[in-house]
């Protein structure tokens, strides 16, 4: 399956700015024709550029002056990339300290939709992640103002992000977005007008990036996008906590939405930053997700190096069989059944989907507690079957998954199925393939 679209950047252009297409088509219009240099834009062009097509250059440096971009970043960046450079979409600065962090958590509060920007560029992003890497502890002493919490208040907060993990592996969705935006706001108060032990403020930045972390992935569950502004609160709140195994697992997040929206070079450089961190330093068992995640993004840049990421991810989740020490709450999810399903993705995204159909079919089984994950690798199975050419085996999957679909809020189904139902088009001829496609038609 491609990956799921992003958003033209030339639609938040707009939208941050209140325009329609027609009146930014004006706009472009009025000051090409002050700059001697009118153009004819209208509505119709300004849909084509946001639909694919590439303005010419003498267009670009007309939008680029209407925007408030240098030209010379038009030079240097080809279209659409130098839109990141927008100066009303660009995302607030906060130092990696523990009131910074607390301003980015509480940014992610608000709505993800309402928030001028989801996007780092490629820099910011690799500020981010030396940030991470490099920076001091959080000194004990930040935010102790005010009444101290005991042990009950940080053991109820803990309770509330255990129950959210678990109803994210059920469902995730837009209930999920409400539920962690409200339990973050808690930790940001606590963290900001009580005082606290710092083993308590450590656990307190460790909710903190789980709930950031279950925020941002559920905005790319529900509307597709990667939040890179989330991930990087998480991440900050990560290192807040001093928990490099907790930055890491952020960091797996972020790179399985970037390679899922279209960024594989991201995601692998995401993935690689988590392994950095945590090789020979954590638990067998996060070792192992991150290298199956790390397999994953090199899938997507078919580099054959996701093999070996494989068999190491394989070796470390059996040494995790035999010995839990230290192993964070968190972790359970990677198991025997996750790790088939990264190898099944890889094989598909590598060529194999004689493979990978196997590899989803066991997954979907053993993933029959968690709804969203088995109707994920359902649709991936169907995928399968249908590269190899047996039609009626995809569409007889194809409609297991839509049963299990219209019992969640989730829509990391929705792509894929379009896809499906793209690739069908030329069965036509064959009534379950006439039937899938008009059942996917009217349920997404």
């Amino acid at each position: 399956m491609t990956a799921q679209p992003q958003e033209h950047p030339l639609i938040r252009v707009r939208e941050v700015r209140s325009l329609e297409r027609s009146a930014f088509a004006r706009k472009l219009r009025e000051r090409s024709a002050e700059l001697g240099t009118p153009l004819g834009t209208g509505r119709d062009g300004v849909l084509r550029w946001e639909s694919g097509r590439t303005p010419d250059n003498l267009t670009q440096l007309v939008m680029a002056d209407v925007i408030g971009i240098d030209s010379a970043l038009v030079e240097s960046h080809p279209w659409p990339q130098w839109l990141q450079f927008d100066p009303l979409q660009q995302p607030n600065e906060y130092p990696w300290s523990g009131p910074g962090t607390v301003g980015a958590l509480k940014d992610v509060i608000g709505s993800p939709m309402d928030r001028r920007t989801f996007f780092l560029g490629s820099a910011a992003m690799t500020a981010a992640l030396f940030s991470w890497l490099t920076a001091d502890p959080v000194a004990a002493a930040q935010l102790t103002t005010g009444r101290r919490i005991g042990e009950g208040a940080v053991t109820t907060i803990e309770r509330r992000v255990r129950e959210l993990r678990l109803a994210d592996d059920e469902d995730g969705g837009g209930t999920l977005i409400r539920d962690t935006a409200a339990t973050l706001a808690a930790v940001t108060d606590l963290l900001t007008n009580r005082s606290h032990t710092l083993a308590h403020q450590r656990r307190l930045y460790a909710a903190g990036a789980d709930l950031a972390r279950m925020r941002a992935w559920a905005a790319f569950d529900v509307h597709g996008r990667c939040d890179d502004v989330a991930f990087k609160a998480a991440l900050q709140a990560a290192h807040a906590a001093d928990d490099p195994a907790l930055g890491a697992h952020t960091l797996t997040f972020w790179a399985a939405a970037s390679y899922n929206t279209g960024r594989a070079v991201e995601a692998h450089a995401l993935a690689s930053a988590a392994l950095a961190a945590v090789r020979g330093r954590a638990a067998p068992r996060v070792e192992a997700l991150v290298l199956a995640r790390r397999a994953r993004a090199r899938s997507h840049l078919h580099d054959v190096g996701c093999w070996r990421d494989l068999d190491a991810a394989q070796t470390k989740l059996e040494a995790a069989r035999l010995d839990q020490t230290g192993e964070p709450e968190w972790a359970y999810w990677f198991d025997g059944s996750e790790y088939a399903g990264s190898l099944a993705s890889t094989q598909l995204a590598m060529g194999r989907a004689d493979q990978a159909e196997k590899g989803f079919a066991l997954s979907a089984r053993e993933a029959a507690g968690t709804v969203r994950t088995q109707a994920i690798y359902l649709v991936r199975a169907a995928d399968a079957q249908l590269q190899q050419g047996h039609v009626e085996d995809a569409c007889a999957t194809a409609h297991h998954a839509l049963d299990i679909t219209a019992e969640i809020s989730s829509q990391r189904t929705t792509g894929p199925l379009r896809d499906l139902a793209a690739a069908l088009a030329s069965h036509s001829h064959i009534p379950e393939a006439r039937e899938v496609r008009e059942r996917i038609s009217a349920t997404i």
